[in-house]
């Protein structure tokens, strides 16, 4: 388990992570400003504060990912949702780190 306030290692996506992004899709591709043909969550870390930090990273085709910075509130917070910050132009090789 990862330390409190630290980064825990990348593991596989779940369905819970890509459920996670899937709601935030639409948000994600209005920042872009282009709709994504493919939109699956490859690999995630997870960074435990108030909260969990998600850093997933998200291949959107055309052998392009980007990574996604997503924040859930504690259960007693009632477990709402918000994209933090998003990283683009990154490829499957690209390891996933902390960001803003």
């Amino acid at each position: 388990m990862p330390m409190c306030g630290g980064l825990g290692s990348a593991k596989p996506a779940t369905e819970e992570v890509q459920a996670l992004c899937d709601q935030l899709k639409a948000e994600v591709e209005g920042q872009h400003g282009k709709k994504y043909p493919t939109y699956v969550a490859l690999t995630f870390k997870t960074q435990l504060v108030a909260g969990t930090n998600y850093f997933v990273k998200v291949d959107v085709g055309n052998d392009q990912c980007i990574h996604l910075r997503i924040y859930k509130n504690l259960p007693h917070a009632g477990e709402q949702l918000s994209l933090t910050s998003t990283q683009i132009n990154k490829t499957k090789e690209d390891e996933i780190v902390h960001f803003e």
